[in-house]
């Protein structure tokens, strides 16, 4: 039953990302043919989606804000006709609680902590920025397996809040292609770099929630005792 609640949980936050994919896209780019270096950025501690690169950054935290406030009323209502609303409670409180940090550290114009450690850099990706919601929901989902107490939710929420950090810090692109997949990590003519960073933990989320698990097996049964004759 547990499991069931959760995979709604899952299937939301997927569905919410794939929703999100065409405010991704980027101003094509092509490498120059006369031989000219071309690079592409491949790690950046502090977030590798900046806003201002994408076609429709206002777009993008307007979508945002409202994914919040009907990805939090769709989870309470989810809840509570499970007859569980207070499990609800600390999924929400995490969401809003770092969706409230990255609104007031943006709207103050934050720079981030004074060190060359690329883990204090880590910090400003808590301005808003095209991986905030990957932050957000790593919060939500760790706050959730708290909640349900299910330690294979939380070795999942885990393994998902280090993917999205990678997803936030470095190029899908370049990822992908030293994965072995058949890709350009420096020409982007369609300006489909940033699609990877979302997609990615999107389709994990989706996969996670239609996954169902093993079977257990079944009660092994006696074999029959023998009648003792009176």
């Amino acid at each position: 039953m547990a499991a069931q609640r959760y995979r709604y949980v899952l299937a939301l936050f997927g569905v919410l990302l794939l929703a999100a994919l065409p405010l991704y896209l980027r101003p094509g780019h092509r490498c120059p043919a006369d031989g000219l270096p071309c690079v592409a950025p491949e790690y950046a501690p502090g977030g590798i989606l900046g806003p201002y690169e994408l076609t429709r950054p206002g777009w993008l935290a307007g979508y945002w804000a409202l994914a919040l406030v009907a990805g939090g009323a769709a989870l309470a209502r989810h809840y509570r006709r499970a007859g569980l609303p207070y499990r609800a409670l600390p999924v929400l409180a995490a969401a809003a609680a770092t969706a409230g940090t990255t609104a007031v550290l943006t709207a103050v114009h934050w720079r981030g902590l004074r060190s060359p450690s690329a883990w204090a850099e880590t910090a400003h990706l808590l301005v808003f920025n095209g991986a905030s919601p990957l932050i957000v929901m790593a919060a939500a989902l760790l706050a959730l397996a708290a909640a349900e107490r299910s330690p294979a939710l939380a070795a999942f929420a885990l393994a998902w809040a280090a993917l999205a950090h990678t997803a936030a810090t470095r190029d899908g692109l370049t990822t992908l292609g030293r994965l072995g997949l058949p890709l350009d990590p420096v020409d982007d003519p369609w300006g489909l770099r940033a699609l990877p960073n979302i997609a990615v933990p999107a389709l994990v989320l989706l996969a996670a929630a239609l996954a169902r698990p093993p079977a257990g097996r079944p009660p092994l049964s006696r074999p029959p005792g023998r009648r003792r004759r009176h």
